[in-house]
């Protein structure tokens, strides 16, 4: 959506303030911009030349949104307050510039595959200067504030990614089918173990699993902070690497990389010449790995698992993606596993990628909704289709002392699969 085009979106909002009653952030602060309704009053003020978008005012209400979409889902007059967000964004990135660090990490690393697999083995062999290792395990914690909060628990890059780690195939016995697998950055540098389950469960069940070498971000960090060149660049190496690929599927085990495939590069790629109908293909083929699986079909028989285990619905996997049942039918067949549901299953957990780095008190208030929750309901076991998700969730129960594991869904049934080491 073009900054010109913003003006018919904005005066669809009849200002009923149905946006109030589910937005994470509005719960927290209690501002009338901090809502969608505000945000849209600043924004159509910014249009008629009312507000100056280069202030640092503006800025700041815009940054002020986690991109969970709840209002939009409950919006009667349906404003497409994500794509009101998205325009706003990248009207400041082109205007005023993107923050010095982000330019860089945007600009510099993530616009070339090599430079960032550098930056991040790098990072892997270095972390130790300023992250120390938690007590009792399950993470590490920061050593300076560094921009992190010095009790802020989160997962260190691996010595090897995932990537190398694993064939560029791996073949399945008797196999049904042939599925390719987009990584994305927090499974193949952050937590490979998802991705060896993701593996693991697809074979067991009898798909061949490709895995291109040449991938890399889908571009979600870039474009949600309105730096939409990159994103196209990025959008346009992850359609090349895969869209004309001979494979049943492409599987996503990251929401936010799911609904990057699928929903975003349309609109991102429009005016790109040649990429119309290679976006369409891509996004007919990409699931998410459970809505993939659900739909196949279990044909391998589990060993089971004695656990309690509750599930949260990532945002961009369930508002964006529509994947909300597939996930509860997996973790119901295994044998042994008792599910319990959470009082709130879609509340977002306040991750949010790069808001819960440069609004870390905020994410935290919000998560703490999220460990109430899951502290409630007593799960031995919380589920998730999301790496951040999971990530910040685990930050949340070790900070307020509540016990459990969190684990993505394919790290469950590898578990239940008796695969070792995951």
């Amino acid at each position: 959506m073009q900054w010109s085009e913003l003006e018919r979106e904005v005066i669809r909002c009849i200002r009923c303030g149905a946006c109030q009653s589910v937005c994470p952030v509005f719960r927290e602060m209690r501002a009338e911009s901090t809502v969608a309704r505000g945000k849209i009053s600043l924004i159509r003020a910014v249009i008629r030349g009312e507000v100056d978008a280069a202030g640092p005012a503006f800025a700041e209400r815009m940054s002020w949104c986690l991109m969970c979409r709840a209002c939009q889902e409950s919006c009667p007059s349906g404003v497409n307050l994500g794509e009101l967000m998205l325009a706003a964004r990248r009207k400041l990135a082109e205007d005023n510039g993107l923050p010095l660090l982000k330019r860089l990490i945007f600009r510099l690393g993530l616009r070339n595959r090599r430079l960032f697999e550098l930056g991040m083995g790098l990072g892997a062999i270095f972390q130790g200067l300023l992250l120390r290792p938690a007590p009792g395990g399950g993470g590490m914690l920061p050593r300076l504030p560094m921009g992190l909060d010095r009790r802020r628990l989160v997962s260190p890059v691996v010595a090897r990614p995932f990537r190398a780690r694993v064939p560029a195939r791996v073949d399945a016995a008797g196999a049904r089918g042939t599925v390719a697998l987009f990584t994305g950055c927090m499974i193949n540098y952050v937590y490979p173990r998802i991705g060896e389950a993701v593996v693991a469960v697809l074979t067991r069940n009898g798909f061949n699993v490709v895995i291109p070498a040449g991938q890399h971000c889908c571009g979600t960090p870039v474009y949600v902070n309105g730096d939409v060149p990159t994103a196209v660049e990025l959008a346009r190496a992850t359609v090349d690497a895969f869209a004309d690929l001979d494979a049943d599927a492409v599987i996503t085990a990251c929401g936010s990389c799911g609904a990057a495939l699928r929903k975003e590069y349309g609109p991102l790629l429009a005016n790109e010449p040649g990429y119309a109908e290679k976006v369409a293909r891509l996004a007919a083929k990409t699931r998410d790995f459970a809505e993939f699986l659900a739909a196949a079909g279990l044909t391998s028989a589990m060993k089971g698992l004695a656990a309690t285990v509750t599930y949260h619905d990532s945002c961009h996997l369930a508002r964006s993606q529509g994947v909300r049942g597939q996930p509860r039918e997996l973790i119901a067949a295994v044998p042994g596993l008792t599910f319990t549901e959470l009082k709130a299953p879609a509340r977002c957990c306040g991750a949010a990628g790069s808001f819960s780095l440069s609004h870390y008190g905020l994410s935290r208030k919000i998560n703490d909704h999220k460990v109430d929750d899951i502290a409630a309901g007593g799960a031995d076991i919380v589920a998730t289709g999301c790496p951040m998700c999971l990530m910040h969730i685990r930050d949340g129960m070790n900070q307020r002392g509540v016990g459990g594991e969190v684990l993505h869904t394919a790290e469950l049934l590898a578990r239940a699969y008796g695969e070792e080491g995951i």
